[in-house]
Parts: C-alpha cells; sequence; structure tokens
C-alpha cells in the first residue's frame, strides 16, 4: 500500500527545501522531486509553441502522459512529491485562461485529464505566501534561475483556492524560516499518522 504526500505552492515559496528536509528526516519516505527539463526538451525538439492552442495541447498531453507514467511506478510506501498531479491538472486548465485564451482543455485532453484524475495525492500540503515574498526569495535563490516565474504568477491567487477541494493543510511560510516550516510539516504529518 502506498500514501501519497504532495507539497504544493508558488514557485519560490519553498515546496523543494521542505521536500529536502523531509527526505533527510526521514530517509524510509520515497520523495520524487519536479523535473519537467526532459518534456521542455522534448516540446523544443518538437518545436512546439505553447502560446497557440495546439501547441499547448500537445505540451500539456506529453506532461500528463509522463506524470501518469510515474505514477504508475511509485513503490509501496510513503511518498513525497515535490508538486503532485494536481498541479499540472490546475495548469492545464487554467494557464490558458489566465493569458486571455478560450481554450477548452477539458474537450481537447479530455481522456488524458480523465487518466489523470486517477492519480491522486492523499494529503496536500500547500505552502503559503504573498507574491512580493515569492519575488524576493526567487531573487535570492542562487541555484535556480525560475525564468518563467512572471508568466506563473498571476495562478498563484486562482491556485490556493483551487486546492480547497482536495485534502490540503496550508503553511503559511510568510514568517517562517524553513526550519519552522519543516517542524510546522513534521507537526501535521505526525497527527495524520503520514509519519
Amino acid at each position: 500500500m502506498r500514501t501519497i504526500l504532495s507539497i504544493q505552492g508558488g514557485m519560490a515559496s519553498g515546496k523543494t527545501t521542505l521536500a529536502r528536509a523531509l527526505e533527510d528526516a526521514y530517509p524510509e519516505l520515497h520523495v520524487y522531486y519536479e523535473n519537467p527539463y526532459p518534456i521542455v526538451q522534448k516540446r523544443k525538439e518538437l518545436g512546439l509553441d505553447i502560446r497557440t492552442e495546439d501547441g499547448f495541447v500537445e505540451n500539456q498531453r506529453l506532461f500528463i502522459q509522463a506524470e501518469i507514467e510515474r505514477f504508475r511506478h511509485f513503490p509501496d510506501g510513503h511518498i513525497i512529491l515535490d508538486r503532485g498531479p494536481e498541479d499540472l491538472e490546475f495548469y492545464t486548465l487554467h494557464y490558458p485562461q489566465i493569458h486571455g485564451h478560450d481554450w477548452d482543455m477539458e474537450f481537447r485532453l479530455k481522456t488524458e485529464l480523465e487518466a489523470l484524475r486517477s492519480c491522486r495525492s492523499d494529503q496536500i500540503l500547500y505552502l503559503q505566501a504573498p507574491d512580493h515574498l515569492l519575488q524576493e526569495r526567487r531573487d535570492a535563490d542562487q541555484e535556480r534561475t525560475r525564468q518563467s516565474f512572471e508568466q506563473h504568477q498571476p495562478l498563484w491567487a486562482l491556485e490556493e483556492k483551487w486546492y480547497e477541494q482536495f485534502s490540503v493543510y496550508p503553511i503559511d511560510t510568510t514568517a517562517k524560516t524553513s526550519e519552522q516550516v519543516r517542524q510546522t510539516a513534521m507537526q501535521l504529518l505526525a497527527f495524520e499518522k503520514f509519519i
């Protein structure tokens, strides 16, 4: 049997930092990190332009297929995801709208979205922080460039509300150090008997 926890939130909210901290604290956990780069590379090779409807549809199809395949290969046990399938579903449905497109992703990717919706996290930790703080964290980060930060920023307010339909535990990271976020997450996970 497996139990899946995903860590969600805007860019630079501390998802990867928290996943690493939990992995260090609990080596028996299976931790999977977000890695869009192979699909981004494939998108480039295929010449897909995600600013067009057909390009966006094909791009999302690649991401959804990869996520479904990833889910199929998860081992039994406790799994932590640095971003989960719910994030991919949200992005697929809402990115076009935020950027002024009236593309019907429910229709265009009906089969893929149905399959993706069979891949769900059992619990979600949603890391909250105001936009200005996410911007400061991004600017201070020496490890990652986050080149798509501005194009994703309009999604975050919508995203946080969208996650309310799931079993989600919000953690306000605004005034917390990464250690305090880790401690809060560990308390929530212990309470839910995840760890």
